[in-house]
């Protein structure tokens, strides 16, 4: 079994140190493909080099399969990393690259190319296995950097940001190769990335950490549908979630919410997933709306009480869609003191203005400068409390 499990496992630099883990439990199961993922700093990278061995555990238990490893040497935990910057030896082929630790094992040499040349050619490799790293490809390199982990066939794959260094359109390419190459073997992977796209796009369950803390773990669906608190919400989706701080009126079976000098009426599905929503009539919460929940007005058989108009500050043109940007003239929603989506070491975005981002259909021409009428979706709203960020549910 290759089970991962942490138990309470944190990391803590320099004795009193702030802690990059923070007492982590979460349990990846063999055969799962589970990506960790959140803004710099959040201790994502600290939790898979501690898998691996790179990092001293501080505190709580690590288990690979049915073995406690928190003093295993790397060496002897049974796992293949595949790391950002490829790290291959430039003076040797492909072949050699891909089959080094076979050799350092002192695996039969016939073995050794036959696990070479399968790994080759399930990665399309087979035709560059003489020659030298410098002849290839990103895309290629990080490819060989993935055989000299499938040849091993360790229990558990962990890859650190290897995505990174490509351009966009390989990336794409190189996401479908890995989701392929995980179910073909099955094997145990840790991904990790602070790309919200990739972590949606691959992991059967994602894993959200913030500040070292882990926020969610959830299979993508349910993170972008039900959010745990209101930094997953913020950090997950793109474009991102349009968050503002709203005031409750209305009645219990239809209550408003009223943001600046903007007005809607909340449908009832909205109430039946945050049945605590009628509890604050009278006081604020966040609203939550994703770019996806805004139409044109005659796009959607909406009532008047669920549009509102806008002035747009920017329109993308992107085929098959049109963002549209614009502007609430109230504050951002914080979080910690700092813009809600905004990464550590970004509070000067703090400004006294909320953008907004509505994502409609691309058979409009939407101009600059020019006034929109949209209507929302409002049952597929989201709302938190504004002093927790946890959902009123």
């Amino acid at each position: 079994m290759s089970v991962v499990s942490f138990s309470s496992v944190s990391k803590q630099y320099k004795g009193d140190g702030p802690l990059a883990v923070d007492a982590l439990d979460l349990t990846i199961e063999d055969g799962e493909f589970m990506v960790l993922v959140g803004p710099s700093g959040c201790g994502k990278s600290t939790a898979l080099r501690m898998i691996a061995g790179l990092e001293e555990i501080t505190g709580g238990e690590l288990r690979i399969g049915e073995r406690v490893v928190n003093d295993v040497p790397p060496g002897d935990r049974d796992i293949a990393m595949v790391f950002q910057n490829y790290a291959l030896y430039p003076h040797m082929t492909v072949r050699a690259n891909i089959g080094f630790a076979l050799e350092v094992a002192k695996v039969p040499k016939a073995e050794i190319k036959s696990r070479t040349e399968d790994a080759a050619e399930m990665l399309g490799l087979t035709e560059y296995l003489d020659r030298l790293p410098k002849a290839l490809s990103g895309g290629q390199r990080q490819r060989v950097a993935m055989g000299r982990a499938i040849v091993r066939s360790p229990q558990v794959f962990l890859m650190d940001e290897p995505l990174s260094n490509l351009d966009a359109k390989l990336r794409v390419q190189m996401r479908s190769e890995i989701i392929h190459i995980q179910k073909r073997l099955g094997t145990t992977m840790v991904y990790v990335t602070h790309d919200q796209i990739e972590a949606m796009t691959m992991g059967h369950r994602v894993a959200v950490m913030r500040k070292g803390l882990l926020q969610q773990v959830a299979a993508p669906q349910d993170l972008y549908h039900r959010p745990a608190n209101l930094f997953v919400a913020a950090f997950i989706g793109s474009p991102a979630m349009n968050l503002v701080t709203a005031a409750v009126g209305g009645s219990a079976e239809r209550p408003t919410v009223t943001f600046a000098e903007h007005t809607l009426a909340i449908d009832h599905g909205a109430i039946e997933r945050y049945p605590k929503l009628p509890d604050r009539i009278g006081s604020t919460v966040i609203l939550g709306l994703r770019p996806e929940h805004f139409v044109m007005e005659g796009d959607a058989d909406l009532p008047d009480d669920q549009k509102l108009t806008l002035n747009v500050d920017l329109a993308e043109a992107m085929g098959a869609e049109v963002h549209i940007h614009a502007h609430l003239d109230v504050p951002p929603v914080e979080l910690d003191g700092a813009p809600v989506a905004a990464e550590e070491g970004e509070e000067e975005l703090s400004t006294s203005t909320t953008n907004i981002i509505a994502r409609v259909e691309g058979i409009h021409t939407v101009r600059e400068d020019e006034d929109v009428r949209l209507a929302v979706k409002t049952h597929l709203a989201h709302f938190f409390d504004p002093a927790t960020g946890d959902p009123l549910r």
